[in-house]
């Protein structure tokens, strides 16, 4: 018997290679956007922290110089952290679009498997109707030999 052979096998393998090739681009830019999301949240410790500091001093009493540098870092840091909230928004419209493209090849693969899947029992119903006719005919060849040796 003759084994099934999908024709768009080749174009499935492709797909699944430009499937994986689109989730490993994904898993990167999901990776710089969760390193952009922890380096915020550092900038925003430090700027707890520095907060925290800035009150600590203004209930000891301080130069005005003093306050002056706290309020010039706590400035500079919350200036960065709204800098790097752009970006992290920049990456994780970047990480969607990405994500877009992974859908569709996914969508993709799974048509050409579905279809795989479908030829596959298509051929086995026609493999079945070949043995059944073989059956047929080799029943119905010994019934006219039998006929005909009497």
């Amino acid at each position: 018997m003759k084994q099934f052979h999908y024709s768009l096998q080749s174009v499935l393998e492709y797909e699944n290679g430009v499937l994986d090739k689109l989730k490993g681009e994904y898993a990167e830019r999901m990776k710089l956007v969760n390193d952009k999301k922890n380096f915020i949240a550092q900038l925003q410790k430090k700027s707890s922290d520095l907060l925290n500091e800035f009150d600590a001093v203004k209930h000891e009493g301080a130069s005005i110089e003093r306050f002056l540098l706290y309020s010039s870092m706590i400035g500079r840091i919350e200036e960065q952290i709204r800098k790097e909230q752009e970006r992290l928004a920049r990456l994780e419209d970047f990480a969607a679009k990405k994500k877009e493209e992974v859908v569709a090849a996914n969508i993709d693969v799974s048509k050409f498997e579905k279809l795989k899947e479908k030829r596959r029992e298509e051929y086995h119903i026609q493999v079945q109707k070949d043995q059944e006719n073989f059956i047929d005919e080799f029943v119905s060849y010994q019934s006219k030999t039998r006929d005909n040796a009497s």
